[in-house]
């Protein structure tokens, strides 16, 4: 994501603007009119950059594993490393509303589709500590 602006605003001027931002996002109720606004808002790599951010947070919570998580999202080991330590500094309104979020359906069936995807990554992981799960890894079946 661009870096802001090295000319500050002053801190009163930026919560008026901030304050109207979060009006116009919460107006707007329908996900194809969010998707739009989205859309003409963020640069292709601003939206990959904060759904990345979002789903890293959730695993998190959830409690994968820095080296799955680095290969599901293709994110680093310091990247994985910094979130853990943003999210332990986070304040409860933040776990509550990332907690809020893993528990709806859609989210749900998302984690249910990288499970799926990771089945045979963390198979390969398991595999170095588990004869059973070697022998599954090395026969080919990730089920």
């Amino acid at each position: 994501m661009p870096r802001a602006s090295r000319f500050r605003l002053e801190p009163k001027k930026f919560e008026e603007i901030n304050y109207h931002l979060l009006l116009l996002i919460s107006s707007l109720d329908k996900t194809d009119e969010i998707e739009k606004f989205l859309n003409g808002f963020l640069t292709k790599e601003e939206k990959i950059m904060l759904t990345k951010r979002l789903v890293l947070f959730m695993m998190l919570k959830r409690d994968y594993s820095s080296s799955v998580i680095q290969n599901a999202l293709h994110v680093s080991y310091e990247t994985v490393r910094s979130y853990q330590n943003q999210l332990s500094s986070k304040d409860s309104n933040f776990h509550i509303i990332i907690d809020r979020l893993i528990k709806r359906q859609e989210t749900k069936e998302l984690f249910q589709k990288i499970d799926e995807m990771l089945k045979p990554l963390k198979l390969a992981f398991d595999s170095k500590r588990n004869m059973k799960s070697r022998a599954k890894f090395a026969s080919g079946d990730w089920h």
